[in-house]
């Protein structure tokens, strides 16, 4: 078997991974409270994954949302060979998937989505491939749909370039199958490395970045560096072309892109404010933060909340704890939320609020320091929602909820589906 297929690795399975980021209720959640109407998600929608590989994040979804429709598409039979496996076992109904590349996707007659999602896959395929995710989001999002697109970007994954050659090279004259060739292939970049010459003389950190990486699963890595198509994108570039098909980029769904009070310095939120292109204030911003990977959320026909509506929204979206969460321990020894000392006090408030009852964002202003206005209960909101300690909650449930996750445990997989928070966490 050739270990590329239009230049993309297949010889190998792209491994096991969950974005929570990617699930309906957090990518809604999100745009909501960046201002902007969603697909109604408490009513039956349709979800779509574009490269979903072996399924287990589609799979989860779609046990936590039992009132969605999902649809995964792959061109590895073999990927969708264990998906199929796993409908067997959980018997879910709604979902499904598809064997095929984007531009025979094209042709079929699929129904609207509400949600398109796509991670990683736009940085490792053709321009041909890539203008094919284009059409099919023309074609199949509904007005006011919802798009996460994560790819590879600059400047953050810039200095891997020449890293990703040398791989690519190295692979072309080595036996065996891609995770083999990707481990090897690190392996000589470090030695490089460690002369501390040229390229890492230049840049120090990459060194320390080959380190990370040689930690990774090298299934993950041979897919990550070894396809023929890899480049980093600049954000500018996405967003100019996703404009063109009356797609407005929405923020980040990582949220921390999102509040640029934590993440840059005043000069720089200064400096971006006054910039009158989003094109421009995210070049700044990735430059500013040396973004790595983008994680963006657009919409189709994007149209604003006014102010009475984002007020309901305030009123309407309720947080809950999640499960086997711990706040009895000082926030100060959190990694996460230690960065922000001045909003300790604030974080430990809403945490006691929402552990003795779900609560949201207009409740929590009622209880908290008057001086504290929506926008910055908001963003304390989504700096906790980053650190894992809180969620978005659809108070429903689901009858494929404990199939999937027995199947979880079959498979040996750490990940649990809840249907109360829509989404799935890793136990």
């Amino acid at each position: 078997m050739s270990s590329l297929l239009d230049g993309y690795v297949v010889d190998v399975p792209y491994p096991t991974f969950v974005h929570r980021q990617m699930a309906p209720l957090w990518l809604s959640t999100i745009t909501q409270l960046n201002g902007f109407i969603t697909p109604e998600i408490k009513k039956p929608f349709r979800y779509l994954e574009l490269g979903c590989g072996m399924g287990i994040h589609l799979h989860l979804m779609a046990a936590a949302n039992p009132q969605g429709q999902f649809v995964g598409v792959d061109f590895n039979g073999e990927h969708l060979t264990v998906a199929h496996e796993g409908l067997r076992e959980t018997k879910i109904n709604n979902l499904e998937f598809i064997h095929s590349n984007f531009q025979n996707l094209l042709e079929s007659n699929l129904e609207q989505f509400d949600f398109i999602v796509t991670h990683g896959v736009w940085s490792w395929i053709t321009p041909e491939h890539q203008q094919s995710i284009v059409k099919i989001i023309n074609k199949l999002l509904k007005p006011q749909g919802i798009l996460y697109c994560s790819y590879i970007s600059h400047p953050g994954a810039t200095h891997f370039s020449s890293i990703q050659k040398l791989m690519i090279e190295m692979a072309r004259n080595l036996k065996g199958d891609s995770s083999t060739k990707a481990v090897q292939g690190i392996h000589l970049s470090r030695k490089i490395a460690s002369a501390n010459q040229g390229l890492f003389e230049k840049i120090p950190s990459l060194e320390n970045d080959l380190a990370k990486l040689a930690q990774e699963k090298p299934a993950y890595i041979a897919h990550d560096f070894l396809s023929e198509h890899w480049k980093p994108q600049h954000s500018a570039d996405m967003i100019r072309l996703f404009g063109k098909h009356k797609l407005s980029y929405i923020g980040g769904a990582g949220i921390l892109e999102n509040i640029d009070s934590i993440t840059l310095s005043p000069e720089i939120q200064k400096l971006v404010s006054s910039l009158p292109l989003n094109t421009l204030q995210e070049t700044v911003k990735d430059i500013a933060r040396n973004t790595m990977q983008r994680q963006d959320i657009y919409s189709k026909d994007r149209i604003r909340l006014n102010g009475s509506e984002q007020l309901k929204i305030y009123k309407q979206i309720k947080f809950g704890l999640l499960p086997n969460v711990s706040i009895a321990t000082n926030l100060k020894d959190d990694s996460k939320l230690s960065k922000i000392l001045d909003a300790l006090p604030y974080f430990e408030q809403i945490l006691k609020i929402i552990k003795n009852n779900d609560s949201n964002i207009f409740e929590l202003k009622n209880l908290l320091v008057p001086i504290l206005n929506y926008e910055q209960i908001r963003d304390l909101i989504l700096v906790l929602m980053w650190a894992g300690y809180i969620h978005p909650i659809q108070e429903q449930n689901s009858d494929y909820e404990n199939a999937m996750n027995k199947w979880m445990l079959s498979q040996g997989l750490d990940w649990k589906a809840l249907a109360y928070y829509g989404t799935a966490v890793q136990i």
